[in-house]
């Protein structure tokens, strides 16, 4: 059992090692790139952005109401049942005094 956890922690460490490396490499290129290159990459995310949330919300506001076709079934809800009052009993507390409401009714 022992040598199954120190493989599994072997292996998530050497991941661990090659995400960190990727990372930095990443990192280094990115921080080389020009000024006027970083803001039309900025640029260009940003307007993809822009069109996947406008798309998203235009795609919302189309199919709003739309239920292929048929209509929402309303029906009544029926007889609620209500819960019982609660036993006199050591765990009693005052709050169900006014929760069930009165016996006068």
């Amino acid at each position: 059992m022992k040598g199954i956890g120190k493989s599994l922690w072997r292996v998530y460490w050497k991941l661990h090692d090659k995400k960190k490396m990727l990372v930095a490499r990443l990192k280094g290129y990115l921080d080389g790139l020009p000024p006027k290159t970083r803001r039309r990459v900025v640029l260009a995310m940003l307007a993809a952005f822009a069109a996947l949330a406008l798309y998203t919300f235009g795609k919302a506001v189309h199919d709003i109401g739309r239920n292929d076709g048929s209509r929402m079934v309303t029906d009544h809800a029926g007889q609620v049942e209500l819960s019982l009052k609660p036993e006199v009993s050591d765990n009693f507390t005052p709050y169900y005094n006014n929760m069930y409401g009165t016996d006068e009714e």
